[in-house]
C-alpha cells in the first residue's frame, strides 16, 4: 500500500516567506490590475472523465478493504459492466460489478452484515468487490473458479478444462484486463 504525504504549513512560516520575498506584489495591487491571459489548459483532451476517475478510485479502495487485487476488481468491473452503474443486463443484474438483486439481498447481510442497495455504486462495488474476495479464499485463490462462481455460480465452477466456453471467455477476458491495468494500459 503506498504511503500518503501529508503537506503542513504553519501561518507563520508562510507570513515570514512572503515578507522575506518583496517580488510578491500586495494582495490588494493583485485583485485590482489586469491579470493577463489566463495559463494554457493543462488538462490532457484524452484523460479518462472525472467519472471514471472516481469510480476506478472506489473500485480501488474497496478491493484494498476486502484485501483482494485492485487490478482484477477493475477488470472484472470493466468487463461487466464498463464502470458504468446504470448498467442493468439482459438478466436483471445491476450496475459497475453487475449484481443481481437476488444475490445482493443474500451476500450484503452475509458478506458486509448490512443490507446493500445495488443501485447505490459504492454498495455495487463493495459488495462485488466483498464477493470476487470471498470467492478467491472460498477457492484457495483459484482465479478460475473464483471467476466462474461470479459468473454463473457454484454449479457451473470446474477445473479449466472442464469449463464451458462462455466461462473462459469470462475468466480469459477478465484475466487480461487485470494484467492491462496492472501494466497501466487499462481503458482508463
Amino acid at each position: 500500500m503506498a504511503a500518503v504525504g501529508i503537506w503542513a504549513c504553519s501561518d507563520a512560516t508562510g507570513a515570514e516567506s512572503q515578507a522575506q520575498d518583496s517580488s510578491l506584489p500586495q494582495l490588494n495591487i493583485q485583485l485590482n490590475t489586469d491579470p493577463g491571459n489566463p495559463p494554457a489548459p493543462s488538462i490532457d483532451p484524452n484523460a479518462p472523465s472525472l467519472d471514471l476517475r472516481i469510480i476506478k478510485s472506489i473500485l480501488y479502495a474497496d478491493a484494498m478493504k476486502h484485501r483482494v487485487n485492485p487490478y482484477l476488481v477493475m477488470g472484472l468491473a470493466w468487463w461487466e459492466s464498463g464502470w458504468n452503474q446504470s448498467a442493468i443486463s439482459s438478466a436483471g443484474a445491476i450496475g459497475v460489478m453487475q449484481i443481481m438483486p437476488a444475490t445482493a439481498d443474500a451476500a450484503g447481510p452475509y458478506l458486509l452484515h448490512h443490507p446493500v442497495d445495488i443501485h447505490d455504486i459504492n454498495d455495487n462495488i463493495d459488495l462485488g468487490s466483498a464477493i470476487i474476495a470471498h470467492n478467491m479464499q472460498s477457492y484457495n485463490g483459484d482465479l478460475v473458479k473464483a471467476l466462474a462462481d461470479y459468473y454463473g455460480g457454484p454449479s457451473i465452477v470446474t477445473d479449466w478444462g472442464h469449463l464451458r466456453v462462455d466461462a473462459k471467455r469470462y475468466v480469459w477476458g477478465i484475466y487480461h484486463l487485470a494484467l492491462a491495468f496492472q501494466q497501466g494500459r487499462g481503458p482508463v
